[in-house]
């Protein structure tokens, strides 16, 4: 059976922004999706988020993966790991590339990140298929990071004029969709 995952965002429930319209996009696709609760998601941890996903049971195997905002950078952190296999499809809104400047409560994204930054090649070669969205906007995340992104990721790049975050406005996505 096909699998989709959806991932969302700091301080995120599965049950906000779009996640249940894209959930009931996908399932009239026959897919079967699982859109968790992340732990601890106030402080995005890479390694937690890993652990949790890839020992959850979850197929990714040639399947979809679609995350916002820290729910989009832990898709590029699952895609880095070694003991995630190959998808079919990464769709990241509202990423971002890297720890924000500190004039808030930054801190809190500091194990979000992987040190030595994003593997680029490994991330290409573990999705036959990348995509990013992002608001022209966002005030959270800058568009500059996206666009280095799917520049570094050879994907392409949607980019929604008057989005913001791409969040609580959206409970439907249309421009996800295709």
């Amino acid at each position: 059976m096909k699998q989709a995952l959806i991932l969302h965002g700091t301080d995120g429930k599965p049950d906000s922004n779009w996640f249940p319209w894209l959930k009931a996009e996908l399932e009239e696709c026959d897919y079967e999706v699982w859109v968790p609760l992340l732990p601890d998601n106030h402080a995005p941890n890479r390694q937690t988020y890993n652990d949790f996903l890839l020992n959850s049971g979850h197929d990714f195997t040639d399947n979809i993966v679609v995350g916002h905002s820290s729910g989009a950078v832990e898709v590029l952190n699952l895609l880095m790991d070694e003991r995630c296999p190959k998808i079919g499809l990464g769709v990241m809104v509202s990423a971002w590339d890297h720890m924000l400047p500190d004039d808030g409560d930054y801190k809190q994204f500091e194990k979000l990140f992987p040190e030595s930054g994003f593997n680029f090649d490994t991330i290409r070669q573990k999705a036959s298929k990348l995509a990013f969205l992002h608001s022209a906007d966002d005030p959270h995340c800058p568009l500059e990071q996206a666009e280095y992104l799917a520049k570094n990721l050879n994907a392409p790049l949607t980019i929604i004029q008057n989005g913001d975050h791409l969040g609580d406005q959206f409970p439907q996505f249309p421009q996800l969709w295709r």
